[in-house]
């Protein structure tokens, strides 16, 4: 049995600030429904469950005051539109540009994980999982949402060390004497990296760098667009990213 079949204990759970907001559940298992908004509800959140993308977009369309704090979307759904496009959709509308989604997968290739991330959700979750975890997730990516500063901004000096090159006028990356195409949340890993040699950047402070808090992203998040950068850079240049455990990641300059 999935571990998300047990309901959470909540006696010792402190009064959530969510408490009262809204979610939307995109799921077409309805088992899965119902044991995700039994516990949401525990949790304090009002619940509204989808089988379909296309109910939840007509929902949305007929009345906007219905729009949620955040979004739960599955992977695979009933009907013509998957959770892929449905988080694209949700992203390029107004309505719900800003808010939160984070992606139910029983999938775990990496993939479909970072098709999904480049899709515009801000964070997911494999199946099956704890039911506390994904509620820790959803707190933080509400806490995220509701903080205004946009991104820290980047000089306009150009980086160079250890075979890799940038330009932050033309967001041109040079590895090696090759131009390699960063995307624009790897370009500002690398530049974050690179203006801070030898530094441990933690995830938080990766985020706040690169995307602000106003934008909802979770240090899972990082972790995958790491892996993609890395791949990106080779394996004579991805050792300079390295990791340090129980604190987050540094570039490490040197001829290796």
């Amino acid at each position: 049995m999935s571990s998300a079949a047990h309901a959470y204990d909540w006696q010792d759970e402190q009064p959530s600030p969510d408490l009262g907001k809204t979610l939307m559940v995109i799921e077409d298992d309805p088992d899965l429904q119902s044991i995700l908004t039994y516990n949401l509800q525990k949790a304090g959140f009002k619940v509204r469950c989808f089988s379909k993308a296309e109910d939840v977009l007509k929902v949305l369309d007929a009345a906007p005051d219905s729009t949620p704090a955040a979004f739960l979307v599955d992977i695979n759904l009933a009907g013509n539109m998957n959770g892929l496009e449905l988080t694209k959709f949700l992203r390029q509308s107004k309505q719900t540009s800003k808010l939160p989604i984070v992606m139910l997968t029983a999938r775990g290739e990496t993939n479909d994980v970072v098709t999904g991330l480049h899709e515009g959700a801000d964070d997911y979750i494999p199946k099956p999982f704890e039911m506390e975890i994904l509620l820790a997730r959803v707190h933080s990516c509400l806490r995220r949402a509701e903080s205004n500063p946009g991104p820290i901004k980047g000089g306009r000096t150009k980086l160079s060390s250890s075979g890799i090159d940038v330009d932050p006028v033309s967001h041109k990356v040079i590895v090696d004497g090759s131009d390699v195409q960063l995307t624009a949340f790897e370009y500002g890993l690398l530049t974050s990296f690179m203006s801070r040699p030898n530094e441990v950047l933690s995830r938080d402070d990766l985020l706040l760098r690169i995307v602000g808090p106003n934008k909802v992203v979770t240090g899972r998040t990082i972790d995958v667009h790491i892996r993609a950068l890395r791949a990106k850079l080779g394996t004579k240049r991805a050792d300079h990213i390295t990791t340090v455990r129980g604190f987050g990641y540094k570039f490490v300059p040197g001829t290796y």
